[in-house]
C-alpha cells in the first residue's frame, strides 16, 4: 500500500503572476504524480493555502484540481495550518470538506478535566487509523497538545497515523520558522507515522518511541526566503510511503520548479558606490533569461545609508534582459551610520510609537520640525496609511492611486507637487 505526504503548499502566497503559475505547476505535478502511481491516501498537515480565504483565482484552481483527485478515488486527509486556521470554520477548508474533496481530521472532544480526546478516522480502503491537531497561530497549539489525552491514542492498535502542524524541538533541523516549537514528548507515542507540517525543508527522523516523524517541506516556496534556498540548490517536492503492517519505506519525490540564479553580496565596512559596482560586474555575469534572479545583500555599511544601494537600476537592467522575476533580499543590510535601535512595547502602537522615538534623530535633513513629536506622529500615519489593504472588488490601479493620493495628503502635498 502506498500514501503521499505534502504540505505547506501555500497557493496564493505569489503575487508576481510567472511565480502563480509555478506555484500552480508544481502542485499540480505533485497531485498528477500520486494520481499516476495510484496512491490509496493523500496527507497534507496544514497551510495548503497561505490564507485561509484566498482570493477566487486560487480557489477555482483547488477545486478544479481536487475535483481529479476526487475522481480518481483517491481520499485526501488534512488538518489546518497557521496560515490557513480558522476558528470558526471560515475557512476554504471547510468548503472543500463540506463537498467531500478533503477530509478534516482533527476530530476533538473536551472534557470537564480539561483535557482533550481525539477520534481517529479510519480509512474505507486501507483500515489505516488516522488523527491529529491543527496548527493555530503564533504557536497556542501546544497548549492544545499539553491537554491532550495521548494514553488513550497510544492505546489504538494497528497501523496509525498522526497528523500535526508546528514546530518539534528534538528535530535536528537548519531552518527556523516563525512560531513556538515543542518537544516531540507533546505527541502521543507509538503511531507508525507522523505527518508534519510547518517547517519548509525534507527532514525524516525516528526516536525511541515515536518512528518516522516526517517533515515533507514546501513543494515550491511560502516564503521569501524559500526562493533564496532553492536558488542554493535545496530539492523541493513530496514524500511517498509505502507499508504493510509497518512502514516499509519513505522516498522523497523531488518536483522541478524553475531555473535561478543567485548573486550575493557582502556589504560589510563598504560603501555603497563599492557595493553598487560589484552588483553591477555581478549581473553582468548571469544569463537572467526565464529565470528567478534573487539578489541579497547583507551586512553592515561603512557609511551612508542602506538606501543608496541602487537596487532599482540592477533590477531594470535585468528585466531588459528578461529575467522572469527579480526578487531582492536587503534585510541582512544596515548601517553604523543609519543603524535602527530596537524598542519594545506591550502592544503594535507602543511599539511603533518607541521605535520612531528611539531612531529619528539619526535623520537628517532641512525640516527640523519633523525630528519632533510631530514628526512621529506623521510617520505613524504614513505607516498606517501604506499599510492599507486592498479593498473587496479593488482593482491594481484603482488601490495604488488610492494609498498614493492619501499618503501625500498626509504629507500635506497633492500630485502636482
Amino acid at each position: 500500500m502506498l500514501f503521499a505526504h505534502l504540505s505547506d503548499v501555500h497557493l496564493g502566497f505569489q503575487k508576481h503572476e510567472s511565480l502563480q503559475k509555478i506555484e500552480q505547476q508544481v502542485f499540480e505535478k505533485c497531485l498528477d504524480e500520486c494520481i499516476t502511481r495510484k496512491v490509496d491516501f493523500i496527507l497534507i498537515p496544514g497551510d495548503l493555502f497561505h490564507v485561509n480565504i484566498p482570493e477566487m483565482r486560487v480557489q477555482k484552481f483547488a477545486f478544479a484540481k481536487f475535483r481529479q483527485v476526487y475522481d480518481a478515488g483517491i481520499p485526501i486527509y488534512v488538518v489546518y495550518g497557521s496560515h490557513d486556521f480558522s476558528p470558526v470554520a471560515n475557512s476554504v477548508i471547510d468548503l472543500l470538506a463540506e463537498i467531500g474533496y478533503i477530509t478534516k481530521v482533527t476530530r476533538a472532544t473536551s472534557h470537564e478535566n480539561n483535557t482533550i480526546s481525539l477520534e481517529c478516522i479510519v480509512d474505507e480502503k486501507t483500515r489505516v487509523k488516522i488523527t491529529g491537531l491543527s496548527g493555530l497561530k503564533v504557536g497556542k497549539d501546544r497548549e492544545w497538545y499539553e491537554k491532550l489525552d495521548r494514553d488513550s491514542l497510544e492505546a489504538e492498535s494497528g497501523f496509525k497515523i498522526f497528523l500535526f502542524h508546528g514546530g518539534i524541538l528534538d528535530m535536528k533541523t537548519d531552518t527556523g520558522m516563525d512560531g513556538d516549537q515543542m518537544p516531540l514528548s507533546l505527541l502521543p507515542k507509538g503511531f507508525s507515522y507522523y505527518a508534519g507540517g510547518h517547517m519548509h525543508k525534507f527532514n525524516h527522523q525516528s526516536f525511541d518511541g515515536y518512528s518516522n516523524v516526517v517533515y515533507p517541506g514546501t513543494p515550491f516556496a511560502g516564503y521569501h526566503a524559500d526562493l533564496e534556498d532553492n536558488a542554493n540548490g535545496q530539492k523541493r517536492g513530496f514524500v511517498l510511503v509505502e507499508f504493510e503492517d509497518v512502514v516499509k519505506s519513505v522516498k522523497f519525490v523531488e518536483i522541478e520548479n524553475t531555473l535561478y540564479e543567485i548573486i550575493k553580496v557582502d556589504a560589510n565596512n563598504r560603501k555603497a558606490e563599492s557595493i553598487n559596482q560589484e552588483l553591477l560586474e555581478k549581473t553582468r555575469d548571469i544569463d537572467p533569461t526565464n529565470k528567478v534572479v534573487i539578489i541579497t545583500v547583507k551586512g553592515e555599511m561603512a557609511t551612508g545609508k542602506t538606501a543608496d544601494v541602487d537596487i532599482s537600476t540592477i533590477r531594470d537592467e535585468l528585466n531588459s534582459r528578461n529575467a522572469m522575476v527579480v526578487n531582492v533580499s536587503k534585510n541582512g543590510l544596515t548601517s553604523k551610520e543609519y543603524s535602527i535601535t530596537e524598542a519594545k512595547g506591550n502592544n503594535k502602537e507602543e511599539i511603533e510609537t518607541n521605535v520612531f522615538s528611539e531612531n529619528i534623530g539619526q535623520l537628517r535633513f532641512d525640516y527640523p520640525e519633523l525630528l519632533s513629536e510631530q514628526g512621529i506622529k506623521l510617520a505613524k500615519k504614513l505607516l498606517s496609511e501604506l499599510g492599507q489593504p486592498v479593498l473587496i472588488n479593488e482593482r491594481k490601479n484603482e488601490y495604488i492611486p488610492r494609498i498614493r493620493d492619501n499618503a501625500l495628503a498626509i504629507l500635506g502635498l497633492d500630485d502636482a507637487s
